[in-house]
């Protein structure tokens, strides 16, 4: 894949960039100011849909010099709408979101969809490794 489409859903938003060629993640930009109260979560949009193509998926990731975390972040192929971008304040102070700000970096990865095959818990504990149940945090250890 050569190219991403991106388009406007809004006049004033900004087309996704890469501040170098070789950087992996494509910035993401806010098109309104927003206020976030401390310890709670606020949805950013950016005015921009993207064109992701069957077999890949957009992943969104926080910018290394943002101090807000983002929530989840996964833009399914075939999605084309707004990409809106939940972020979580940690601080304890408000977090101002301004018109422009770089808010994520989206990253485009080939995903593999298998059928999912229910199984006996018995049989796929016949393949499990030396790990077992442990060290999982969805599982029980």
């Amino acid at each position: 894949m050569k190219k991403i489409k991106a388009a406007k859903m809004r006049k004033n938003a900004i087309i996704p960039t890469r501040k170098h060629p070789a950087d992996a993640g494509i910035d993401f930009y806010a098109v309104e100011p927003l206020t976030i109260a401390p310890h709670s979560f606020g949805v950013v949009k950016t005015g921009i849909t993207v064109e992701i193509p069957d077999g890949f998926t957009g992943v969104m990731k926080p910018k290394s010099r943002n101090t807000h975390l983002l929530g989840a972040g996964v833009i399914d192929a075939g999605y084309q709408g707004e990409i809106q971008i939940k972020i979580a304040n940690i601080a304890d102070e408000e977090l101002k979101i301004e018109y422009g700000q770089a808010v994520g970096q989206m990253l485009i990865l080939p995903v593999f969809t298998p059928a999912v095959e229910e199984i006996p818990y018995e049989e796929i504990h016949q393949t499990v490794s030396e790990r077992g149940a442990t060290g999982g945090i969805l599982g029980n250890s």
